[in-house]
């Protein structure tokens, strides 16, 4: 049986906002071993970049079928207040926010509305969602990080893969 997934750790860069993007997941398992993931977009913005980490994160948790509680660490306040405060208000007013303007990236929110809907029924204790301050030197968050600039920049990096 795989060891269970502990932590997973997200971020998301984008080189001009919007311009060239990319994001990074790392996921922490009990036993110490790591994978990783990470893609980008042409044209993006920063905060849709922070978003599709922590999507990522999500559905791969989700296809572990894992119960036990899981911690996701963001250092994006949007995603963090987005999914844990704003997104009841957003849907019960038709995804208008609360200066009566449309939600920007309402396809991703309503995406990972979804996946941690899937998730709290999935596991024992809802998901808990931390934040972690970007660049104070946490090796999750800045492992991301990289992931993310790389995939941002066009430049290779090698992603750890649990085997």
């Amino acid at each position: 049986m795989p060891a269970k997934i502990q932590r997973i750790y997200t971020d998301g860069a984008c080189s001009g906002n919007p311009g060239p993007g990319g994001w990074g997941t790392l996921i922490c398992f009990e036993d110490g071993e790591a994978h990783e993931l990470g893609g980008g977009e042409r044209q993006t913005t920063n905060n849709r970049m922070e978003m599709q980490a922590a999507i990522a994160g999500l559905e791969f948790l989700i296809s572990t079928g894992q119960t036990t509680p899981v911690s996701l660490y963001t250092d994006s306040e949007y995603v963090l207040k987005g999914i844990t405060q704003w997104i009841k208000g957003w849907k019960k007013r038709g995804w208008v926010n609360s200066a009566k303007k449309p939600v920007l990236n309402r396809d991703l929110w309503e995406i990972l509305d979804t996946l941690t809907i899937q998730v709290n029924q999935q596991l024992e204790r809802p998901l808990e969602w931390l934040y972690v301050r970007g660049h104070t030197g946490d090796p999750g968050n800045e492992r991301c990080d990289a992931i993310a600039r790389a995939f941002a920049a066009g430049r290779a990096i090698k992603l750890l893969e649990q085997v």
